[in-house]
């Protein structure tokens, strides 16, 4: 975790989300044979792995919580920020292309 980065609620769900990005970034490079997303390529991407799948990626932070924090698992918080989320879809898809963007980069 990045230096003054605290393990709160909303950034255990921040890196949770960001995982299960990066297990189907990976997936996607190597079923695709390719090194890198292309543009069109990160819109697809989003679109099957995130747009099309936000309840998938709901019980995924969900079960993730729950195994990682046991009797401390807070389900109205996790909720409530999971709507948050979810609330704009727009701006959670541009957060993820950047991430994308971002990674891409450094490699």
């Amino acid at each position: 975790m990045p230096a003054g980065q605290e393990k709160t609620l909303p950034n255990l769900i921040k890196d949770i989300i960001f995982y299960y990005v990066k297990y189907y970034y990976d997936k996607f490079l190597k079923e695709h044979n390719i090194e890198r997303m292309s543009e069109s390529d990160i819109d697809l991407f989003i679109q099957t792995n995130y747009s099309e799948k936000t309840n998938e990626v709901r019980n995924y932070v969900r079960n993730s919580l729950k195994k990682n924090l046991g009797a401390e698992y807070n389900s109205i918080a996790t909720e409530n920020i999971l709507l948050e989320i979810f609330n704009d879809p727009e701006l959670a898809k541009e957060r993820i292309r950047l991430e994308i963007g971002n990674y891409q980069a450094g490699n």
